[in-house]
């Protein structure tokens, strides 16, 4: 392998690519009228697994918000003697810092019956996503448009499965509403309708993008009528490349979508800096992530410059808001340790004096062996006012806290 030597989970990967020049082969089709991929749904993420190199098992995140396909682990480059063809700079998801990342061609990537040789991808000088944390899942990459775009995208979220139709077979569905979409850069985009807390519903155009783990983004400086809500919670929106992604959260009172609605939409806000060049955001408002995605299979048409959307059993849920104020990832070689990240100050988990780093050995009673981070975070969502009681280790010491889900938006 060789390379030049170079000059860092936010839900939405904003792979924003400088010239990269990678085009990838065609798919070998072995029959059929389309490919089916289950996947698994840890924490709001897509996850796929895939043959890397026609060798190697491994675990990437399947982004409609990703151009091109990015493998994060330069240690696996190293195993299978990759040869970098040349450097890239990629603009973090800060929309402001300058990355590193190697260009190489000729990889075969392997989803089930799909066989995709010849694919071009990038593979980033340090991992700054940290997905294992999030997901509890040790994950290597991100499968990003390059893969999936010659054919028509079906999600089915339910049922935790990708239909991947070859176009000549795919058949517009009837009786369901065909939003438009525009697509640039391999990355779709719906115009929509949002109702913000204070005047009158305004158009948006938002990234469509299942590598994001939350429900909405919105750049409030990119309309003059996207106003911040007066009740927010400060916060962490995650990291991505570039590293912490601060912002607020509050709440949108509507979300339109053709003939769907949705209501009360958890929502990040995040400003946007001037400098950045309408390239690489398209003039987009902001984002669309799983948590709005998850309630309906998803079907994009690439070429005809459609999405589908059809129901399922999520749509009339209310969105799930963690009401304990604490941010856990995984940690620990398993990625079966569950430690506090960050605790929001004034909620009930600062109150019960819970601190970053404190380890999380059992809620109710019950050992975070038989937990993983869905569970968590669910259990953490439910009604308010339900008590929950945590036994924490804290550098050594075991003690045990209480305290009861509150509202926090």
């Amino acid at each position: 392998m060789k390379h030049s030597k170079p000059s860092w989970l936010y839900g939405g990967i904003l792979l924003l690519l400088l010239q990269t020049g990678a085009v990838s082969a065609a798919p070998s089709f072995p029959g059929g009228r389309f490919f089916e991929i289950p996947f698994e749904y840890k924490n709001h993420f897509i996850l796929v697994h895939l043959t890397f190199q026609q060798t190697l098992p491994l675990t990437f995140i399947f982004d409609t918000g990703a151009e091109t396909t990015l493998l994060t682990s330069v240690e696996i480059a190293s195993l299978l003697g990759l040869t970098y063809e040349r450097e890239i700079q990629i603009v973090g998801a800060d929309l402001d810092k300058e990355l590193h990342a190697f260009l190489v061609r000729n990889v075969h990537l392997q989803l089930g019956s799909l066989s995709m040789p010849q694919q071009s991808i990038l593979v980033l000088e340090e991992d700054v996503f940290h997905f294992n944390e999030y997901t509890g899942i040790e994950v290597h990459g991100i499968l990003g448009a390059s893969f999936f775009r010659q054919f028509i995208v079906e999600i089915d979220y339910e049922s935790q499965v990708i239909r991947l139709i070859p176009p000549d077979d795919f058949r517009p569905y009837k009786n369901v509403e065909a939003l438009p979409l525009e697509i640039h850069r391999s990355k779709p985009y719906l115009n929509t309708l949002v109702k913000p807390p204070n005047g009158p519903e305004i158009s948006v155009k938002l990234l469509v993008d299942t590598g994001a783990g939350l429900a909405m983004l919105l750049h409030p400086n990119t309309h003059p009528n996207l106003e911040i809500p007066q009740k927010v919670i400060p916060g962490n929106i995650g990291m991505g490349l570039g590293g912490n992604l601060e912002g607020v959260m509050g709440l949108i009172p509507r979300l339109q979508m053709g003939e769907y609605q949705l209501r009360e939409i958890p929502t990040h806000f995040q400003e946007i800096h001037g400098i950045m060049d309408s390239l690489f955001l398209n003039n987009r408002n902001g984002i669309l992530g799983n948590k709005v995605l998850e309630r309906y299979t998803v079907t994009i048409d690439y070429f005809r410059g459609k999405m589908y959307l059809q129901p399922n059993r999520l749509f009339k849920k209310e969105f799930p808001i963690d009401k304990s104020g604490m941010f856990v990832i995984a940690s620990g070689p398993g990625l079966n340790t569950f430690m506090v990240h960050a605790v929001l100050e004034g909620s009930p988990a600062q109150k019960a004096g819970i601190l970053p780093g404190d380890i999380l050995v059992s809620m109710n009673l019950t050992s975070f062996r038989f937990f993983d981070l869905d569970a968590i975070y669910r259990l953490l969502s439910r009604r308010e006012g339900k008590k929950i009681c945590l036994k924490i280790d804290r550098k050594g010491e075991k003690f045990r806290v209480e305290f009861r889900l509150q509202h926090l938006l």
